[in-house]
């Protein structure tokens, strides 16, 4: 078993950095079809919960960093919302209940490196839904994505804190298929000096388009279809930046 990445470790300056909303109109959309309980997968600290929440979901949420579920469950306080929320392997869904939906975002199926690891996830989900409930599982498009990963620090972002300033970025080796990232976050006080500084070392998995459907299709899904990006583009395999899955459980 491939060792987690450790979100714990930055749980407290996560949303710091992490802000994007381009699938969030998508995911509200998609949770606005289903009237009871819609199951969230590697949600983190509710960087999509939280609007989906505001759009009148009824999430249960499910992530293996209690530190980023800690987080999350102070948001929902501080905003007056409510979401069960379970620390919890996603290679082994133990829920009371089954769902009409569920969805696993912001391309985090990639972390899941082994395919093992892949294949245990996708039954697992698989076995959370109601006949005919639907799976909506996000990726990166490996022939895009991979010109990326190049070896070149790249400075993610500058952003504002209490003390100064956090400067994060990373540099990303591999991709056959799977990538290593390391990822620095920098503190800097408001004089310039460096307060402290942390490392942060990732894997993910570019996922091959025809791989992931053959693994969907194993486990017993139905590919409904698959988008190109969040505006629900058909998915072409050599400039789609994404490939958003839509799979159906087989009615019994």
């Amino acid at each position: 078993m491939v060792k987690a990445i450790d979100y714990d470790s930055i749980a407290e300056i996560y949303d710091l950095y992490v802000t994007s909303d381009y699938d969030v109109a998508f995911f509200v959309s998609e949770v606005r079809k289903v009237g009871g309980p819609v199951l969230e997968l590697m949600a983190g600290t509710g960087r999509l919960s939280l609007p989906l929440l505001g759009a009148g979901a009824r999430l249960v949420c499910v992530d293996n960093s209690r530190g980023m579920l800690d987080v999350l469950d102070r948001k929902l306080e501080r905003h007056g919302l409510d979401a069960e929320l379970h620390c919890m392997d996603v290679r082994n869904l133990d829920l009371p209940s089954s769902f009409e939906l569920a969805i696993l975002p912001f391309n985090a199926f990639m972390e899941l490196v082994d395919e093992r690891d892949q294949r245990a996830v996708l039954a697992a989900v698989y076995r959370c839904l109601e006949p005919g409930g639907r799976f909506v599982c996000t990726l990166h498009n490996p022939v895009v994505r991979r010109a990326t990963v190049d070896g070149v620090l790249r400075t993610v972002g500058r952003f504002a804190t209490i003390e100064g300033a956090l400067v994060v970025s990373g540099v990303e080796e591999g991709g056959d298929p799977v990538v290593k990232r390391l990822q620095f976050f920098e503190l800097y006080g408001t004089d310039g000096a460096l307060i402290w500084k942390r490392l942060l070392p990732m894997e993910f998995s570019l996922i091959e388009h025809e791989s992931f459907e053959s693994m969907a299709s194993d486990v017993g899904f139905r590919i409904d279809r698959v988008y190109g990006d969040y505006q629900r583009s058909p998915f072409e395999p050599a400039t789609s930046p994404a490939m958003v899955f839509l799979l159906q459980k087989r009615s019994a």
